[in-house]
């Protein structure tokens, strides 16, 4: 008999969707002219909006599903060289916490180093700035994981958990909105989250081995995701090691805006020196590879040339034929196909409030801070916690908010942002418009209660940890 398939995570996904629905019916929207708040009407989605939204949406998201289904086909290139199969089954035979430690640190200063705010293709309908770089590391770290001993859960946790500490504790995302947005310089707030992100980075470590030691699960058989267990390659694994971290490479530096957050024009200069070289009068690279993005202002579109050149070089060394590197993309693409349309999904509230000149957020944000003549802490955390809801990128949420925040004491500005930013991070671990955790709940196969009833206790303690840090920061400032 066929298993019957389980969509409760997509019923989860489109909650958003109905609330946003409803409260549209007796929320007015209002709207910021400069520090201004103008109250307009009630402007009810009604039923048609809804599915006007939705197809709206995956207009807007195209280009998301588009980098899934290419991250997807690139592992199932992997997959074909048997090679990759050795590599993980190589790493996972190392000391297991030792493994834990380096996937949580590696996705928590990724995460928080490089923010949605500096990456090249973080506009609103490219929600992917350190997600991407997240959904790329992801299949490897996870196999290696639960190879390791690890549970799925355990395994997501030392993954897109560890990337959403790193959110909450954001570093190079707050530093270039510290520079480019509130014009200011602030090391007090940003030693700080340096400070935060080493605490939560423990405290997450310590959790999960805890976590796994009781836990009933242990070398579970479940299907990884983006794995196939093949043999007969008996190649090196040292040509695949160096394409893998060379293109790595590439893609986090093409893809980290350099000037936009360190003042760096040292890639712009480069690119046009590259592109300068003539021959004959021509220039000779633009002729070889055509227009091309210079490091530091990557698109989806780089990204994704990247994987696949680095996908068909992959091939080649390891003699996969051209059939078997069809099949091989086409597997992988598939595998994502549903997750990817889950993720954008879960960006259907965050389109429809970004594309509107006014919305409900925004009376709703500015009635909780006009609570208190000053911002405090425990209002900005309400704020948070209900922007959260509707704007899943934080760059647009900040924006969101510039005039209302633009009234408060100028002195007040990284406090404020520190406890959105915090709020923000804790909010995305339980928020079904999370990319991260939606992304990741379906690619792992893993249910919203089941993962509610694993991180709970953890988002607890990081929640209690963010507002003492961020009260005794009102204190000082």
């Amino acid at each position: 008999m066929e298993k019957k398939k389980n969509y409760s995570l997509l019923k989860i996904v489109l909650i958003p969707l109905l609330v946003y629905l409803v409260l549209t019916w007796f929320i007015p929207t209002g709207s910021f002219s400069s520090a201004e708040f103008s109250k307009d009407d009630v402007a009810p989605l009604g039923l048609y909006g809804i599915f006007n939204s939705l197809s709206y949406n995956f207009t807007v998201f195209a280009q998301n599903l588009i980098l899934i289904l290419c991250i997807g086909g690139f592992y199932g290139v992997l997959n074909k060289t048997a090679t990759y199969q050795r590599i993980v089954e190589f790493l996972s035979k190392k000391n297991k916490t030792l493994l834990l430690v380096l996937s949580v640190l590696i996705f928590s200063i990724l995460s928080s180093m490089f923010g949605q705010s500096l990456l090249a293709f973080s506009s609103y309908s490219s929600l992917f700035g350190e997600t991407a770089l997240v959904f790329l590391l992801l299949p490897f770290f996870v196999a290696v994981l639960v190879k390791a001993g690890y549970d799925r859960v355990s395994s997501m946790a030392a993954t897109i958990g560890a990337s959403l500490v790193g959110m909450v504790a954001s570093i190079g995302g707050n530093l270039a909105i510290y520079k480019n947005l509130f014009k200011m310089d602030s090391k007090l707030f940003i030693i700080y989250n340096i400070v935060v992100l080493a605490v939560l980075s423990f405290l997450l470590c310590m959790f999960i081995v805890i976590k796994d030691k009781k836990s009933k699960t242990k070398n579970e058989k479940a299907q990884l995701p983006l794995f196939e267990s093949v043999k007969g390659n008996d190649k090196s694994c040292v040509p695949l090691a160096i394409v893998l971290i060379v293109s790595l490479l590439l893609i986090v530096i093409g893809s980290y805006n350099w000037y936009y957050s360190c003042g760096l024009n040292v890639f712009n200069e480069f690119h046009e020196k590259i592109i300068g070289i003539e021959l004959f009068k021509t220039s000779i690279f633009t002729k070889v590879f055509g227009n091309f993005s210079a490091l530091g202002y990557f698109t989806i579109y780089d990204v994704c040339a990247v994987l696949i050149i680095s996908s068909i070089i992959i091939s080649w060394l390891y003699n996969i034929k051209f059939n078997e590197y069809i099949e091989g993309f086409k597997n992988g693409a598939k595998e994502v196909l549903i997750p990817g349309i889950y993720v954008i999904l879960a960006c259907t509230v965050f389109s429809h409030v970004v594309t509107s000149s006014s919305n409900i957020s925004l009376t709703i944000s500015n009635s909780i801070l006009k609570l208190s003549s000053n911002f405090n802490v425990f209002t900005g955390t309400l704020t948070a916690i209900v922007g959260s809801a509707f704007y899943n990128n934080f760059l647009y949420f900040v924006n969101s908010l510039y005039g209302i925040v633009s009234t408060f004491d100028a002195t007040k500005l990284p406090l404020i942002l520190s406890v959105f930013q915090s709020t923000f991070g804790v909010m995305m671990f339980v928020l079904p418009v999370s990319v991260l955790l939606i992304g990741g709940l379906r690619l792992l196969n893993i249910s919203y209660k089941e993962w509610i009833k694993y991180i709970w206790i953890f988002l607890l303690q990081v929640f209690v940890i963010t507002i003492i840090g961020n009260v005794i920061l009102s204190m000082i400032v």
